[in-house]
């Protein structure tokens, strides 16, 4: 028996029947589709934002144990500068590395003279910076983000958190004291001009975050080293390859180093992440479960309708098994068509989206990003055989119990 023709025939003879099923595979395949499509933007953009917006990179490098105890002892985790120098030189050697920048993270106290609060800043190159910018994170190169301006005379320039600007009541073009200890714990102060002021994507430390120059830092906290190498990588996709061969390679030369990649040191990534993956899961199933229960009355009701037809087909000589195979092609032919057809429609509406630049707020952010779909085969490609899976199971139970029946019974059935 050719059990794809025959199933084939059976679907175009119960038009309306084979509609119905194939429109609620595509619907709940849809749904799925724009959910999961949704969900990887967010994620997209929050790695954006780890990566480029908060400065962490791909890989960062410092002396081990900085992680455990940096907080408590910074100054026992400082690379000076020879050391600096010759661990930028070796990863940018490496053949992995895109860039290698040095960094210092401060806090203190920020003043403008008449009111005070408590600052966080990230000292960047910005030279160094400006390449960072332009990482491509998931096809994107081209974005304004935040920098400063490269040039030696301009060491003091500061780009502000806009909640730290309302609440000291400054602009750009003002002044702004910035009181922190030197890594003797002696204090030490610096007179910085704001250059710019920008919302920086966190509501976490909008309202408390300056970034500065490294080489101001350096001066404040009275070292010509720095704490921490931020990396980007020639190729992200083998970035934990990248991340074990540059361990290796800082070890044999000497240096007792640790590294984090960035999702494990933003402070939202993993857990947002997580989060949205577990309500995935949970709506997955949850629509499956719909749709394999659509399927099942639909295919119940097709198959009952069919009672005649099968007991007709029994009396000729073929077996339950075959019977039930027949049902089961149908369904995985259906299954397939529904999921064909959703795809044009996800396309279609990514599309939409994109010409329609519609903005929201994703969680634990304080800018807009467009609404859009990322359509990934490894979120495509599951959801595709799941629905394919559930049309066979769906005809695989209803036609178990009518194949079983007798033959005189199901050619007794009057429709």
């Amino acid at each position: 028996m050719n059990y794809l023709d025959f199933a084939i025939r059976n679907i175009r003879r119960h038009k309306k029947r084979s509609l119905v099923t194939i429109f609620t595979i595509c619907l709940g395949f849809t749904a799925l589709g724009i959910m999961g499509g949704i969900l990887n933007n967010i994620f997209s953009r929050l790695k954006e934002q780890s990566i480029i917006t908060e400065k962490l990179g791909h890989i960062t490098f410092a002396k081990e144990g900085f992680y455990e105890n940096g907080k408590l002892h910074p100054e026992e985790y400082l690379w000076n500068e020879k050391e600096m120098k010759s661990i930028i030189s070796i990863l940018e050697n490496s053949g992995d590395v895109e860039l290698a920048t040095p960094r210092l993270s401060l806090f203190g106290i920020a003043s403008n003279g008449e009111a005070s609060t408590i600052f966080i800043t990230e000292a960047i190159v910005p030279e160094d910076d400006h390449v960072l910018i332009k990482t491509n994170v998931d096809g994107r190169t081209d974005r304004e983000d935040i920098s400063l301006a490269v040039a030696k005379d301009k060491n003091s320039d500061v780009a502000i958190g806009s909640e730290l600007s309302s609440s000291l009541k400054l602009k750009e073009g003002d002044y702004l004291t910035l009181l922190t200890t030197t890594k003797d714990g002696i204090a030490n102060a610096a007179d910085v001009d704001i250059k710019k002021v920008y919302n920086t994507g966190n509501p976490a430390n909008n309202d408390k975050y300056v970034l500065s120059n490294f080489y101001m830092a350096q001066e404040l906290y009275d070292t010509k080293g720095a704490e921490r190498i931020v990396v980007t990588l020639k190729e992200p996709k083998n970035i934990g390859e990248a991340q074990v061969k540059l361990n290796s390679l800082l070890k044999a030369a000497g240096y007792k180093v640790e590294s984090k990649t960035w999702d494990k040191l933003s402070l939202t990534f993993g857990k947002v992440k997580t989060m949205f993956e577990v309500i995935f899961r949970v709506l997955t199933m949850i629509i499956t479960v719909i749709v394999l229960l659509t399927l099942l009355n639909t295919m119940q009701m097709a198959v009952t309708e069919r009672t005649r037809e099968i007991g007709t087909i029994r009396a000729i000589g073929v077996l339950r098994k075959n019977i039930i195979k027949l049902f089961c092609a149908e369904g995985i032919i259906m299954g397939i068509i529904g999921c064909l057809l959703a795809l044009p429609i996800l396309f279609l509406i990514a599309f939409i989206l994109k010409t329609l630049n519609v903005t929201f707020i994703p969680p634990v952010a304080s800018t807009e990003v467009p609404i859009a779909l990322i359509l990934k085969p490894s979120k495509i490609v599951p959801v595709f055989v799941l629905f394919v899976v559930a049309s066979l199971v769906s005809a695989f139970l209803a036609s178990r119990k009518i194949a079983k029946q007798k033959v005189v019974i199901s050619l007794s059935r009057t429709n």
